[in-house]
């Protein structure tokens, strides 16, 4: 035994020696709370960071809805005007006149042209001014692009010499017979743009720039006024939330969170100075170096008073002597898990009891044989070589990180097993301890676990499912047998009405009015169980209607805004699913939205996500207090639900409020349901 570890050898007494014991014992306590602290500040400062950048790519995203809803309301004001029976009949002044007053009261300038993209008026001046002759190239590329698609375009960011300010044209086409007529034109100052990005709340070390096709500034939280125009010296990234490195006009290095906008077919970034993302970083290395100076005093103190208590009593403690082989046998034998000790040829030397439990040889079965026979058939060949690489360069370690390793019991049979390495030195030999640690019970827990979570993400979808064929059963049940029913009623009363006498009539005619009622009712809940159209029409148009009904019965404006064609060839489920979050939401705001006037629903899809944003302005509330039973904080039942569904398909759900400024509500759903892991 003393031949393998001769570095187990008499400690004598004397200041010396005892100081090195003293320091020992002082570092075994305090360097593992060192290097625990150290790990901690660095973690959060890895936090921290982390927190910073996704609150800049939630401005981004933040800041690319607030544009685009502006670009569309633009959008909705000319397709209004196209529509005007003026424009129709040929009456140029009068659409003018009409145009004119439209243009005073929303603040923008409004341009028709015909198709040599000649102004026939410019809202900006008088009827019958000519026309400017000289076309803005970016004027031009947006009137190619709508004669090629069709659809209304933004164009990039231009300088007005009528408003002397730098200006962004929506471009919409207007048809007559099946064919290009006319182009109308909404020119957006880029000072609305700069402070709509003002109004987002940004936090004063983030930046929001929004840049064109051409790489020029079309509006920015700060400095709007020298940079608008301008031609940005650093690339954005065109991939959304890529965070790019670059350095500012005035020699600021920072990072940019970038999201592009097909409606707008422009980029929006934020950018945060990289002093502020390496703060947190740098406050933690300063308190670690305090932390650090004040344990390095208070280790000194320990050592100190530590070296003296041992000094005097030394021979009490026993270190002064060998410790003899029966109890250097008894630590060995006595080790939870199994430990054997392996020469350079990889022949077992040494093992302890535990060790010949677990795989079912005694110890003088394995004493001088090969490693390798406690290793499956299978993994012998590889094991070697892996063996001879860790003797080359021996340093104490797990063994097969990121493997699945086993052990070969004398039976034929294997078990999965942790494996720790520790090469040691023994005189002239090189020698490695082995751990070894049976995980059987481990394994079998993760898979039950693995199962248990699997049985339960099953039986909520089939819960689920089952609510929704019972949803479409109570509804054909209600519409088709029970309306039928009532309609059959209603004609007996109106027969009955006829061979009655005339003071009677007016009972029956009350008593139809109530059949009448109840009938409504009835078809009103079958819609709301299952509406037939998500079935028949799709998801779209279903939503449209459903949103425009609740609007009517809620009083509340409702405006839905989603293209069939972004969500054509989604799943039966997650169609859906958005359809009962949209439900559920709508119903939360009627119980909760207290003052609520407007709600907006919008469905977009990027890239492989669908968005869901559902916002109202009603009185909201405080997220930070919303801490009583059944609050949107803690999630009532509507919340619970919605989540849940959304879980099951992989998406994500999240909400925004403050006291006055109304509720969001942002569900992220991948175009592929994704079984989620509970």
């Amino acid at each position: 035994m003393t031949r393998l570890f001769p570095h187990i050898v008499s400690v004598r007494g004397g200041r010396h020696s005892a100081r090195v014991y003293a320091t020992s014992i002082v570092l075994a306590i305090l360097m593992p709370a060192l290097v625990l602290a150290a790990y901690l500040a660095i973690e959060s400062a890895h936090t921290a960071r982390a927190h910073i950048e996704q609150s800049a790519r939630d401005e981004t995203l933040e800041a690319t809805a607030a544009i685009e809803r502006e670009v569309i309301a633009a959008q909705n004001l000319l397709a209004a005007l196209a529509s005007s029976p003026l424009l129709r009949d040929g009456d140029i002044e009068g659409f003018y006149r009409q145009a004119d007053g439209i243009s005073k009261k929303v603040g923008i300038q409004i341009v028709l042209h015909d198709m040599q993209l000649e102004q026939l008026f410019n809202t900006a001046v008088p009827f019958g001014t000519p026309g400017n002759a000289v076309k803005r190239p970016q004027i031009v590329e947006a009137f190619n692009r709508v004669a090629q698609t069709g659809k209304p375009v933004v164009s990039n960011v231009f300088f007005s010499p009528l408003y002397k300010q730098y200006t962004v044209g929506v471009m919409i086409p207007i048809f007559r017979d099946d064919r290009l007529a006319f182009a109308m034109v909404a020119g957006l100052p880029a000072t609305r743009f700069r402070d709509i990005l003002n109004s987002l709340h940004l936090h004063p070390d983030q930046t929001v720039s929004i840049i064109d096709r051409d790489g020029v500034f079309v509006a920015r939280s700060l400095k709007h006024d020298a940079y608008v125009g301008t031609h940005t010296q650093q690339p954005f990234p065109s991939v959304a939330q890529d965070p790019r490195g670059a350095v500012n006009r005035d020699g600021m290095p920072f990072h940019a969170f970038g999201d592009t906008s097909a409606l707008l077919s422009c980029r929006i970034s934020t950018s945060v100075p990289d002093r502020v993302l390496d703060a947190p970083m740098y406050q933690a290395l300063a308190t670690l170096a305090i932390g650090g100076g004040a344990l390095l005093l208070v280790a000194l103190a320990l050592i100190h008073v530590l070296e003296r208590r041992i000094v005097q009593s030394v021979g009490t403690l026993g270190i002064d002597r060998e410790p003899t082989i029966e109890e250097f046998a008894i630590l060995f034998d006595s080790a939870p898990n199994g430990v054997m000790v392996v020469d350079d040829r990889g022949r077992i030397v040494m093992l302890n009891a535990r060790l010949e439990e677990k795989f079912g040889y005694s110890q003088r079965e394995l004493i001088g044989q090969p490693v390798e026979m406690l290793v499956p058939e299978r993994f012998r060949g590889s094991h070697l070589a892996l063996r001879e690489g860790f003797a080359r360069v021996p340093q104490s370690r797990p063994m097969g990180a990121d493997r699945d390793l086993h052990g070969r019991r004398k039976d034929g049979s294997e078990f999965p097993v942790e494996i720790g390495l520790n090469p040691i030195r023994s005189g002239s030999e090189n020698l490695v301890m082995v751990t070894v640690v049976d995980i059987s019970a481990r394994k079998l827990a993760a898979e039950q676990l693995s199962a248990a979570r699997v049985e339960r993400e099953n039986l909520q979808r089939r819960f689920i499912q089952a609510q929704e064929h019972e949803r479409l059963r109570l509804a054909h049940e209600l519409h088709d047998q029970t309306g039928q029913n009532i309609a059959a009623a209603m004609l007996e009363i109106k027969s009955l009405e006829g061979v009655t006498d005339e003071a009677v009539r007016p009972r029956f005619r009350r008593l139809g009015r109530l059949l009448e009622l109840i009938g409504r009712t009835l078809h009103q809940v079958a819609w709301e169980l299952r509406p037939a159209s998500i079935d028949e029409l799709g998801l779209s148009i279903a939503l449209a209607n459903y949103v425009a009904e609740w609007g009517e019965q809620c009083g509340i404006a409702a405006d839905f805004h989603c293209d069939q064609s972004q969500i054509a060839g989604l799943s039966d489920e997650i169609c859906t699913v958005i359809y009962r979050v949209v439900q559920e939401a709508l119903t939360n705001i009627v119980k909760h939205a207290r003052g609520a006037t407007s709600v907006s629903v919008v469905i977009e899809r990027v890239n492989a996500q669908v968005r869901l944003t559902i916002e109202d302005n009603g009185c909201g509330f405080d997220m930070g207090a919303a801490s009583g039973p059944g609050s949107l904080r803690n999630g009532g039942l509507g919340i619970a639900g919605m989540r849940e569904r959304l879980t099951l398909i992989g998406a994500e759900l999240e909400i925004e409020s403050s006291p006055g400024s109304g509720t969001a509500i942002f569900a992220r759903i991948p175009t592929e349901a994704v079984r989620a892991v509970a």
